[in-house]
């Protein structure tokens, strides 16, 4: 399995065709980092319908979207994790609320035309703030 997250930013590449070539046939590679600009050399997205393919004998299954499988439960899960930071917002307001949850200040990729998530800043090669710059924190 392989899953990476550079938030803001495409996910770097891991896992070389070369290194797929090392791996014995019917090996299973999942690339849950598709979304983000996958993490494997020889990936290419693919979709519930069609969820897998072979680079030489080994499977790729590099589906967008997984939750979408199960749309029922993965928005439960979303709406679950997501409801208290919404609620906090709802309370406060958005400004408030991110100077007094450093959770929603890291959330925030660009504020009144500053860019202030640095793995933004870097793949755009624009400058970056910090939240709290921005904010007046």
């Amino acid at each position: 399995m392989a899953a990476v997250l550079k938030t803001g930013a495409r996910a770097p590449q891991l896992v070389t065709r070369e290194m797929v070539s090392k791996m014995k046939d019917g090996a299973v590679i999942v690339d849950v980092s598709v979304d983000q600009g996958d993490c494997l050399e020889a990936c290419r997205p693919t979709t519930h319908s069609q969820p897998t393919y072979k680079v030489g004998e080994v499977i790729h299954y590099c589906v967008t979207n997984i939750p979408g499988a199960v749309p029922r439960t993965s928005t439960f899960a979303l709406t679950n994790a997501t409801l208290p930071y919404i609620m906090e917002i709802a309370d406060k307001g958005w400004r408030e609320a991110s100077r007094t949850s450093t959770e929603l200040a890291a959330g925030l990729n660009i504020v009144e035309g500053h860019v202030t998530h640095t793995g933004v800043a870097e793949a755009w090669d624009l400058p970056f703030e910090t939240c709290s710059e921005v904010l007046g924190n």
